[in-house]
């Protein structure tokens, strides 16, 4: 794990704490496919200057690419799948030398109320359907692949697959 801040401050004069990364998230963070997610979807040169609010319904996030190299965070639910995405993203930022902005415009907001109260709900239950299935995505989340339903905690309070 790198030393890159993991707390900041963000709008409202909230704390947002980054999660430390699981071993299985180390490993999505580190593939090639992650980095090719940021470089060719995120940072592709037609999506600047447009805020990329079809990741809200999927990930709970709004990243805007700025440029070539950087995005602002401009909106993130604050629950842990969602905390998770974000901190696999910042790692993948930070390995590539890209600058991820997460500052005192950045909305933390609290999760959707739902219409059952089951703490393991996904943001994708939560919200209306996307009406794309997953194989009709022309681009894929590399997130997708993480389902926090398969991470456990063991005795040491460590998520592990």
């Amino acid at each position: 794990m790198d030393d890159k801040i993991r707390q900041y401050e963000v709008n409202g004069d909230q704390k947002l704490t980054l999660p430390l990364l699981s071993i299985h998230q180390l490993e999505i963070a580190t593939d090639d496919e992650a980095v090719q997610y940021v470089k060719e979807v995120i940072h592709d040169e037609h999506s600047y200057g447009y805020p990329l609010v079809e990741m809200y319904k999927k990930n709970g996030i709004i990243l805007h690419p700025i440029d070539a190299t950087n995005a602002h965070v401009l909106l993130i639910i604050n629950k842990r799948s969602v905390l998770n995405t974000l901190a696999i993203f910042n790692h993948v930022y930070n390995r590539i030398g890209y600058n991820l902005i997460i500052d005192g415009s950045t909305v933390l907001r609290s999760p959707f109320p739902s219409a059952s109260d089951d703490s393991k709900e996904e943001m994708s239950e939560q919200l209306p359907p996307q009406g794309e299935s997953r194989d009709e995505s022309s681009k894929e989340d590399f997130t997708q692949s993480v389902n926090p339903e398969q991470l456990k905690t063991d005795v040491v309070g460590m998520e592990v697959a």
